[in-house]
């Protein structure tokens, strides 16, 4: 009987232990609290669902992003504590209602390497932030992309890159879909709109397996 008792109270600390992270770190920073409006059951019903997948992320040492789509930010978290914020621009989606469990990602940016000059010899100098993408997509188990990109006014010509690299993706896909009359495998598509210097940090930021949680909202895109 002592033992099963023991093994519950075991059992009770560590399903607690991550909630007190989550908690602890709130009341720590409480302008960080997610806002929730609670007179609309779908958003409490999400911020729910979000706070029950943090938990479990919480339980370990490690960092995972939330992509809030209510407060408009990328939050970057670690034991529930709020690392850094990145806000978003703007952002659009497809198929969200299926974003709702947690993504790992399967490969980070790529790395865009400056050039060597043969009079600085053959080291070549260690990778920074500034040579992270500002553009760029992320895939993740289970299927799901997450593409970053900056706006207009940022840099018009890496912005229309990516839009026509998007739309050919889009055509492509809707030609097999004529021509074998099958469709696409579909899955939720996510595109943030960054600074250059948010997106480049969230490149640096982000390693194979990273979870990343999706927190949607009911309003509109902007």
């Amino acid at each position: 009987m002592l033992r099963r008792s023991a093994s519950l109270a075991r059992l009770l600390v560590l399903l607690v232990s991550p909630l007190l992270f989550v908690l602890s770190a709130w009341a720590a920073d409480p302008e960080n609290v997610p806002a929730v409006d609670i007179t609309d059951p779908a958003a409490l019903q999400e911020a729910t669902r979000i706070l029950a997948e943090e938990v479990k992320l919480a339980a370990r040492p490690r960092t995972y992003i939330i992509v809030d789509l209510v407060d408009r930010a990328v939050v970057i978290k670690g034991r529930g504590a709020e690392l850094h914020r990145l806000p978003i621009e703007q952002w659009s989606g497809l198929r969200l209602a299926e974003a709702s469990t947690a993504f790992r990602v399967l490969a980070r940016p790529p790395v865009t390497r400056r050039r060597i000059e043969p009079a600085a010899g053959a080291e070549q100098p260690p990778v920074s932030l500034d040579d992270m993408p500002t553009d760029f997509t992320l895939t993740f188990a289970p299927s799901f992309s997450l593409a970053v990109h900056p706006s207009v006014s940022d840099d018009f010509w890496r912005w229309l890159r990516f839009t026509a690299r998007d739309w050919w993706v889009w055509i492509r896909d809707w030609t097999v879909r004529l021509a074998t009359g099958e469709e696409s495998p579909t899955h939720p598509v996510l595109r943030l709109t960054l600074t250059p210097h948010h997106a480049q940090s969230l490149a640096w930021t982000v390693t194979e397996g990273m979870p990343f949680l999706v927190r949607r909202t009911s309003s509109p895109p902007k």
